[in-house]
């Protein structure tokens, strides 16, 4: 029989977390796309599938749009916070405070990186003589805003939960995280705000901003929780 190890014997340094090398591979790898995303939609108003996604998911969706609209207002101020206060209570109460902790700069970070990448990449909204487009919007298409706000909630807990914590209650919440990333893209696309590029490039830029921090929530890092 081997005898337990002590915590408290293990060396710092072993408890210390490292990015292995798998890790930053990716995190090359998917900085590398999101370079070729920002390139492409700095140069093209729209990617090939876009119009044809935009207009099948439209003719699909049911109307009154109000429930789209509603989706939309979960992502502005102050139900956006209100999102991250719901996001930090849960992620404490599964996985610790750590993970709570690193709720914070995923949302503001990648809030932040969208409101200075926007205006660069300067790609329009989409147009109304293309798809349906309901009201008059403001501001730029590429990354969505939306989308950086879901991924770094939403999309923050599923990562968080399906790669950290146990139980089936991980299992559920991260079906939702990702069911509401799904409704929620829909949602943008269907009243004409947005491409389905503008939200699976927001998508792919909060991945990578998401993977770069979360192994900083992990409860090794420290000597507990």
């Amino acid at each position: 029989m081997k005898p337990e190890l002590d915590d408290r014997a293990v060396p710092r340094e072993t408890r210390l977390l490292v990015y292995s090398s798998r890790l930053i591979g990716g995190l090359v790898a998917l900085g590398f796309v999101n370079v070729l995303l920002i390139v492409a939609a700095a140069r093209k108003p729209y990617f090939p599938t876009d119009l044809l996604v935009a207009r099948a998911l439209q003719s699909l969706a049911f109307l009154p749009l109000s429930w789209a609209s509603s989706i939309t207002a979960t992502a502005d101020k102050p139900w956006g916070f209100a999102l991250l206060a719901l996001v930090v209570v849960v992620a404490w109460l599964l996985c610790g405070w750590r993970a709570a902790l690193i709720a914070l700069p995923v949302f503001f970070g990648l809030w932040l990186i969208g409101i200075w990448l926007s205006p660069l990449i300067a790609q329009p909204r989409p147009s109304p003589e293309l798809i349906r487009v309901v009201g008059h919007l403001k501001g730029y298409a590429f990354p969505s805003i939306f989308g950086l706000v879901y991924v770094a909630t939403f999309g923050y807990l599923a990562l968080l939960l399906g790669t950290q914590c146990r139980g089936a209650l991980r299992v559920l919440i991260s079906l939702v995280a990702v069911l509401a990333l799904l409704i929620g893209a829909d949602a943008r696309i269907v009243l004409g705000a947005h491409w389905v590029s503008d939200l699976w490039g927001a998508y792919l830029l909060g991945l990578l901003w998401i993977s770069a921090l979360l192994p900083l929530s992990r409860r090794e890092l420290g000597q507990g929780r």
